[in-house]
């Protein structure tokens, strides 16, 4: 399965539960996350990385601990139960 393919099927079970959603194509700065999930008042930053072989780059990473240090879930996500399991327990 590519990277598309599994945010395809992402996106998909998000929309089936609820959640709107953003794409990023391209922001003013590299290494943000591909989906940002709105629901209730929650947000959620999830990248997609391909179901092997995915590499998480230092600049994704220093993102990551950039948003999850102002109290925001950012996460890496390479299958469909992961994702599930992260929108289960918010």
């Amino acid at each position: 399965m590519t990277e598309q393919q599994l945010q395809s099927k992402i996106i998909k079970h998000a929309k089936l539960n609820g959640w709107l959603y953003i794409k990023t194509i391209k922001l003013s700065e590299s290494g943000h996350a591909d989906l940002i999930f709105f629901k209730d008042g929650k947000t959620i930053f999830i990248e997609v990385k391909k179901p092997t072989g995915g590499v998480n780059s230092e600049l994704q990473l220093y993102r990551q601990k950039q948003f999850q240090n102002n109290g925001f879930i950012w996460e890496f996500c390479n299958n469909l139960e992961q994702f599930k399991e992260i929108i289960l327990y918010i």
